[in-house]
């Protein structure tokens, strides 16, 4: 297994709190660190994931320079950013990202031209990669048997204020960052390299909510270089207290449908169907796999220097071109190209 592995976490919100856990189950790592802006958070957290050996810092870069660490977690909204990635990069720290990694293409750049100069192993939080259903399918599809991908439809409905901070559009800059992004990477994993798209968005139900400056509602269209596509709608006018991100692919000769209900009491499913020769095979799974421990457990193994991770910074940078493509095209009421791939 090799020495223990030493994390540190930098921010003290849910997922902060949801990696320290995880990380804590995981044999050979030890939370070496956490850094927060106030000593008392760090000093909750540590106690809430039951660190007791952890050192709480209030300053990123004297954690960096004291608690020699292997990796780190990045657990702050994009707005909170303040160089910390690349500091940690330029320093052979490997990086676990939290989504969206930024809220601009040219800050996202930065990030990944730091991490790929330093050749530190990245992970980025899309944890939705880890599902047992979607794991199938691109076993069908890396070998072949599935067929040329052709269409994915995806939507993330909810209902929620969430915090002053998330429904600013200066803050948070809205719904397809913080959360629609997860489906829109779910179209990018299966159907490959993005190269047009366009779409709308709108605040339709939160008008007179005091504070309230992101989109409720959005659609959009994604076209890629292979001729596949991707149409994804975004809602937070749907049902309260339901949390529904699922999504269906079609591939020549296999589909993936996962289903959600919404809600955390009952399992998600996924089928994967596979057809040919006038013949139809069903495969059902029941999603119900720690889905963060899982990311946790492949980024290690890649810092081990097993498989690469399933995740990337790169991908980070991807899903943020798509969604701020989609905005651009509402802006203009019309299609809008995907920003030119860095090199």
């Amino acid at each position: 297994m090799g020495a223990t592995l030493r994390a540190g976490i930098m921010g003290t919100g849910f997922m902060g709190q949801s990696h320290g856990k995880r990380l804590g189950q995981i044999e050979g790592v030890t939370v070496a660190a956490i850094c927060s802006r106030a000593i008392e958070t760090g000093n909750a957290l540590r106690d809430k994931i039951a660190a007791t050996d952890a050192v709480v810092y209030t300053d990123f870069d004297r954690m960096l320079a004291e608690a020699n660490l292997d990796m780190v977690y990045v657990c702050l909204p994009p707005n909170a950013h303040r160089g910390e990635v690349e500091r940690a990069a330029e320093r052979g720290i490997h990086l676990f990202l939290e989504k969206p990694i930024a809220y601009d293409v040219a800050t996202a750049e930065s990030m990944v031209r730091a991490i790929e100069k330093a050749g530190v192993v990245s992970q980025v939080g899309y944890h939705m990669r880890f599902r047992k259903g979607v794991e199938r399918l691109k076993e069908l599809m890396d070998s072949g048997e599935a067929g040329r991908p052709t269409l994915f439809q995806g939507r993330y409905w909810c209902n929620m204020l969430g915090k002053e901070w998330w429904r600013d559009q200066s803050q948070s800059h809205g719904q397809l960052f913080e959360q629609v992004i997860h489906i829109y990477d779910m179209a990018l994993y299966f159907l490959g390299k993005p190269s047009g798209a366009c779409g709308l968005v709108e605040n339709l139900c939160h008008r007179d909510v005091p504070g309230y400056s992101i989109e409720d509602t959005s659609a959009g269209l994604v076209r890629f270089y292979n001729g596949a596509m991707a149409s994804i709608v975004g809602s937070n006018c749907a049902l309260p207290d339901h949390f529904i991100g699922d999504y269906r692919v079609v591939c020549e000769r296999a589909t993936l449908d996962f289903h959600s209900t919404g809600d955390w009491r009952v399992k998600d499913g996924s089928t994967v169907f596979r057809y040919g020769a006038g013949k139809i095979e069903k495969e059902e799974f029941v999603e119900d796999r720690d889905l963060y421990l899982a990311e946790s457990l492949d980024f290690i193994n890649a810092i081990r220097g097993g498989t690469p991770p399933r995740a990337p910074v790169r991908v980070g940078l991807e899903t943020i071109r798509v969604v701020s493509a989609i905005l651009d095209s509402s802006s203009q009421a019309g299609a809008a190209p995907v920003s030119k791939p860095l090199d």
